[in-house]
């Protein structure tokens, strides 16, 4: 069984978004930057944020093969990616992969893996 997130007062519309199968993220529109993680108030200029559905893509920077339980309910062996958004590519995720160890550089799409217990993971796959 996979951890339970437990979302903070910045983070709640991430997590409600993914519920719905939608990935949104934090805008400033006085800097025209998305953020992640979630604040209230823009880390660059202190302007009012938003929440902006972007598109679920990207491209893996990075990845790992994690060979040993360190997180109850994660069990191993399973890759982890840090992917790049398309939508702005210094906003990453760090994400669970759901196929082989992919290439760096390699194009993904998130899928959405619903949880029993009533939220939400983005799981990202090759395309």
């Amino acid at each position: 069984m996979t951890p339970r997130p437990v979302p903070t007062v910045e983070s709640a519309p991430f997590w409600e978004a993914l519920r719905e199968h939608r990935l949104s993220l934090p805008w400033c529109g006085a800097c025209a930057r998305l953020h992640h993680p979630s604040a209230i108030r823009c880390p660059s200029c202190r302007g009012v944020l938003a929440w902006q559905d972007v598109e679920a893509t990207g491209t893996v920077d990075t990845w790992t093969v994690v060979g040993r339980s360190f997180t109850p309910g994660f069990d191993p062996p399973y890759v982890v990616a840090r992917v790049s958004l398309d939508a702005q590519p210094d906003v990453v995720l760090d994400s669970a992969m759901t196929a082989v160890p992919p290439r760096i550089g390699a194009p993904v799409r998130a899928t959405y893996l619903d949880d029993s217990r009533g939220f939400t993971i983005p799981v990202f796959q090759t395309i």
